[in-house]
């Protein structure tokens, strides 16, 4: 299996006096479509969500209010540090990536994904997932 790292993804747009239009039309990064999205709300602040994993799904996210900071450590050990607050800019988390997203106040992170929601696709013991590397390296 390939191991890919997180990478931030802007969204082409518009800007006018009138407010900014952005948009994803190609799918370059979920070849097979959309298969789910979900939107997380009225979380307290400095609150952390995510703190999983996925084998195969992949993700992109994107804060459609406020901001959020996401942290993600590789499966090889690598770890990446993000601040999304825009809505042009969303953040790809391919499979394998331990995610841990930090809230601000009224924050709304938006989630895409190609899976459809899948109990076993999820890692949710950290020091597992720690345990994987020396599989996939």
């Amino acid at each position: 299996m390939l191991i890919q790292s997180p990478f931030l993804f802007e969204f082409p747009g518009e800007k006018s006096d009138s407010g900014s239009l952005n948009f994803w039309e190609k799918n370059l990064l979920f070849p097979q479509g959309i298969q789910r999205c979900f939107w997380i709300t009225k979380v307290d602040e400095h609150t952390i969500r995510g703190n999983h994993a996925h084998w195969q799904e992949s993700q992109l996210l994107v804060t459609m209010h406020g901001s959020v900071s996401v942290f993600v450590q590789s499966v090889s050990g690598n770890r990446f540090s993000y601040t999304l607050n825009s809505p042009a800019v969303g953040l790809y988390v391919p499979p394998l990536n331990w995610v841990s997203i930090k809230f601000t106040a009224k924050a709304v992170l938006l989630g895409i994904s190609d899976q459809e929601f899948a109990e076993e696709d999820y890692i949710r013991d950290k020091h597992y997932f720690e345990s994987l590397r020396e599989r996939y390296i």
